[in-house]
């Protein structure tokens, strides 16, 4: 892996402890996986020049996905400009595979910044990233699939806050519902930092992006319960920016952990 450039370099800050984010629900189910290896190499943080960070996935060539929240800039009030903003893909502890700068954002339709918060507006939090060089020719991507449905076994992925510099996945956690607006409800663990992170299902043997995380939500009852945007709600859109029909590896990728593989498949 090479090392990040120094306008890329964060500092290492002590992580909370798992118990006490919110988005981790009863014990921390995430383990640590490979960010060389297909298809984690695909995910990537996206960070935004001013110290903070989201998650996100290749899903083309030169196009990746993330939360829209993610390009909020909370002090100026405005959104923040695409080439300030950055996708790592495949990043571990200060190396990467390859990197790129946004070249330009594509926001979806309904999505308002600056506003309070509802499931409702969350159905709309996603943006596409298009990046100024094809990363996706080096470290491979995930296409968009069918959606998830309640009942489903998936696999979460990103760099949270707590674990801001490796990726983590929890792997056969489930989507349980849906709230106001078609957001999707899952009980994996993710936290502050991974919105934007893929939510994955195995179709034949092969990932594909089943939605994406983008909030946690404590419900009536106090359950806790994560949100996430379906891919059948930005697939139109990501097919017209590029978005690949079909995923693949890349070069720089290594090949996949079959048992991890196997249990990220439900096996």
């Amino acid at each position: 892996m090479r090392r990040l450039a120094a306008a890329l370099l964060l500092v290492l800050a002590a992580p909370a402890p798992a118990a006490e984010l919110k988005g981790v629900k009863g014990a921390d189910d995430r383990i640590e996986v490979v960010a060389a290896q297909y298809p984690w190499s695909t995910v990537g943080r996206l960070n935004n020049g001013q110290g903070g960070h989201c998650s996100g996935m290749l899903i083309g060539p030169r196009l990746a996905i993330t939360a829209a929240h993610c390009l909020w800039n909370r002090k100026t009030r405005q959104p923040m400009p695409a080439r300030s903003l950055h996708f790592v893909a495949g990043y571990d502890r200060g190396g990467f595979l390859a990197a790129a700068r946004v070249d330009r954002t594509v926001i979806a339709p309904g999505w308002h910044f600056g506003i309070p918060y509802t499931p409702a507006l969350a159905a709309h939090d996603w943006a596409l990233l298009v990046l100024d060089q094809p990363l996706g020719e080096q470290v491979g991507w995930v296409a968009p699939g069918e959606p998830a449905r309640p009942g489903d076994r998936v696999v979460t992925v990103g760099y949270g806050q707590d674990k801001a510099h490796i990726p983590a996945a929890h792997l056969g956690c489930a989507v349980t519902g849906t709230l106001a607006g078609g957001i999707l409800t899952h009980d994996c663990d993710a936290v502050h930092g991974d919105s934007g992170a893929p939510v994955l299902v195995w179709r034949n043997g092969a990932p594909r992006l089943a939605a994406i995380h983008v909030a946690t939500f404590t419900l009536q009852a106090g359950t806790i319960l994560g949100g996430a945007v379906a891919s059948s709600v930005f697939a139109a859109e990501a097919a017209r920016q590029g978005a690949g029909a079909d995923g693949k590896a890349g070069p720089l990728s290594q090949p996949p952990d079959v048992t991890l593989q196997g249990r990220a498949a439900g096996r």
